[in-house]
This record gives C-alpha cells, sequence and structure tokens, in this order.
C-alpha cells in the first residue's frame, strides 16, 4: 500500500479511537464514582534504513546511522485516570465514598452463577431479603460485600451508621474494601469494574457516609482535547485525500 495512504488512514482511525474515548468521558460527567481514560498514542515504527552501506564513509559521523521510519501513529491504550473525584454530600445514609484506592466489592447473580464485581460508585438502597431485614444493592441490583464477601444485612429495627473503617453498627460485619496491584487491568462494565488479572488486597482506605464521589472528569478539558482531536481528524483526513489524489495522478501518467 502506498506509504502516503497508510499513515493518514492510520491517523483517521487513531484520532476516532480518541474522540470515541472523550465522548464517553463527557458522557459519564455526571457518573458517580465515574473515572477518566485518556487515550494514548505510539508510532507503528516499521523498518530501520541504513543511509550509508560503506562503513568507511561512517567515520566522524555525528548522527545516527540508522533511521527508523513510521507508518502513522496507533492507539496504545486508553489507561485508567485514578485521580480522586470530588466529594458530593447527599446526607443518605446508604451513599457512600471512599476516600484513597479502594474499591466496593458488589456480587452480582446471573441465573445461579455468582460474579464478584468492583465499583466506586457509592450509591445504595436497601432491598428486603426476609421480614425486618434488609441488603444493600447498587442500580444494576448487584449485592454490596463485606470484608469476608458476604452480603451486608441488617435489621430494621436498628440505625444504619457506618464507621470510617467501614465498620457497620451494631453486626460484626464491615464494608470490603479492597485494591488491585494493577488497578489498569479493570475493565468498565456500565459503572462496575471486571478485574482482567493481577491480584486484589484489601484495602485501608476510608469511609464517609452521606457522602458520593463525583466523577473526575473536567468538563472544561475534554472540551478542549475533543476541539484538538477533531482538528487532528480533520488534518489527517486532508492527507488521504491529497494521496488518494496523487496516486490517481501518477496512474494516470503511468496509462497515458
Amino acid at each position: 500500500m502506498n506509504t502516503s495512504l497508510f499513515i493518514a488512514s492510520s491517523g483517521v482511525r487513531a484520532y476516532q479511537g480518541k474522540l470515541d474515548t472523550i465522548a464517553n468521558n463527557i458522557s459519564n460527567v455526571e457518573s458517580t464514582g465515574f473515572k477518566r481514560r485518556e487515550a494514548a498514542f505510539s508510532e507503528n515504527l516499521t523498518v530501520s534504513i541504513q543511509n550509508q552501506t560503506e562503513p568507511q564513509r561512517e567515520i566522524g559521523r555525528l548522527s545516527p546511522p540508522g533511521i527508523r521510519t513510521t507508518f502513522g501513529s496507533r492507539i496504545a491504550g486508553t489507561p485508567l485516570d485514578l485521580t480522586q473525584g470530588a466529594p458530593k454530600q447527599t446526607d443518605q445514609p446508604f451513599d457512600f465514598m471512599v476516600e484513597g484506592n479502594g474499591y466496593f466489592q458488589v456480587q452480582r447473580m446471573t441465573g445461579t452463577t455468582s460474579e464478584i464485581l468492583y465499583s466506586r460508585g457509592g450509591a445504595f438502597h436497601q432491598t428486603p431479603v426476609a421480614p425486618g431485614r434488609f441488603q444493600l444493592v447498587n442500580a444494576h441490583g448487584d449485592v454490596l460485600l463485606d470484608q469476608n464477601r458476604n452480603p451486608i444485612e441488617w435489621s430494621n429495627d436498628n440505625e444504619f451508621v457506618v464507621a470510617s473503617d467501614g465498620t457497620i453498627s451494631g453486626t460484626n460485619q464491615r464494608i470490603g474494601l479492597v485494591s488491585f496491584t494493577n488497578p489498569q487491568l479493570l475493565k468498565d462494565d456500565g459503572g462496575v469494574y471486571r478485574l482482567t488479572g493481577g491480584a486484589v488486597t484489601a484495602a485501608t482506605s476510608q469511609i464517609k457516609q452521606g457522602f458520593l464521589e463525583s466523577s473526575n472528569v473536567d468538563l472544561n478539558q475534554e472540551m478542549t482535547d475533543m476541539i484538538k482531536a477533531q482538528r487532528g481528524y480533520q488534518a489527517n483526513a486532508r492527507a488521504l485525500s491529497y494521496a488518494d489524489q496523487m496516486m490517481g495522478i501518477a496512474n494516470g501518467i503511468m496509462r497515458s
């Protein structure tokens, strides 16, 4: 394939991926506990060209002996930005905010299959499981777990009070927070995360009851990045068009 076409087309794909990432960040600006992602670019290094094939003529050369040519750029990854979001006070007893790098553990039941997921979103509500007994679930119906990965359950006879270490007043349960050896291995699944590798360890983060963690998306920064990405996309699209025109001219000359 023509090199100029390949470079321009890879640039279009890369900037389209960046725009998709920014769009996802903007759409979750109001999502509790959401962590933005940043598109990271890398070059498509392909081949090393040796400029001088006669070593005796390289004596005294100051510039690099070879040139690494590239075929444009690509998105190498979209790492999570783990910056803490701003606290938002709600005064609701079933709203929790994690201060630090901890994550809530929630259990999702799909038929008879149980799955442990992780979340920074601390907006829960109570659901009855027996007369006078309740559990906490998120918007997806996933059950909040304690330090032993058991569902948190309490009686409505008691006031629901959670200490800063996650201990629930009047029970022997504590909200279980965990951290990861590599948080970048977390895969987003609509407000919760699945861990695709690495180890899970207990976290010592603090919990604030009656607060929620806001998204760490800075809308002003995202809009600025979007404008830059759009201009980059337009430039590569224009280069793609010019390369196509040049190839058409060359083909016309050869036919003539």
